[in-house]
């Protein structure tokens, strides 16, 4: 694949696939389910709450995408491959661990999982073409860590606001920033 043949499957990916919009809603909406189950429920049974939620991401993410036009899997382009093959890579890879947190460890689950799920945001922010993504991820680990180390009593308040604000945030940034993105793109194409 050429820089030109790179450019084009980008720009495809960003026109089709609105940049996986409705995944990073899907994830807001999680988040904020884990907040609210971890604030009216106790330990043992928020984390159930939460390991079952984590089985309705992906059916809320696709349909989030459908309610805001994105085409959820983009089929034929390439870097939607592997965007998908890497996140579901990272999810299947890290699951044990998820797992395990939720039996011998439940106080470790919240931070297990907000770094897990943003593994392989790095990889989307290659193959879209903008650091946004793997910026979500640096601040998101690094504010989940610094609060399950530093504050331990605050962890499951905390770090579900910091993941779901880092969601939110990202929903709101992908509008404009790939509006911009594409006008460049367009621009090196006239150029």
């Amino acid at each position: 694949m050429d820089i030109l043949d790179l450019r084009e499957v980008r720009k495809d990916l960003a026109i089709r696939s609105f940049w996986n919009i409705g995944f990073f809603i899907a994830g807001f909406i999680f988040w904020t389910f884990v907040l609210v189950t971890g604030q009216m429920y106790p330990l043992e049974q928020s984390k159930a709450f939460w390991l079952a939620g984590t089985f309705l991401i992906f059916p809320t993410a696709v349909l989030a995408s459908k309610l805001v036009g994105a085409d959820p899997f983009t089929k034929g382009n390439r870097l939607a491959d592997l965007v998908g093959y890497t996140h579901m890579s990272a999810i299947a890879l890290s699951f044990p661990l998820v797992i395990a947190s939720f039996i011998y460890f439940p106080e470790a689950m919240l931070l297990v999982m907000a770094i897990a799920y943003c593994i392989d945001f790095y990889v989307m922010s290659w193959a879209f073409g903008t650091r946004i993504f793997g910026i979500h991820a640096a601040v998101r680990v690094l504010l989940a860590s610094f609060f399950w180390f530093m504050f331990p009593a605050t962890r499951e308040i905390v770090i579900p606001v910091i993941v779901a604000s880092c969601y939110m945030a990202t929903v709101l940034l992908i509008p404009p920033v790939r509006r911009n993105w594409l006008h460049e793109s367009r621009l090196l194409e006239n150029a």
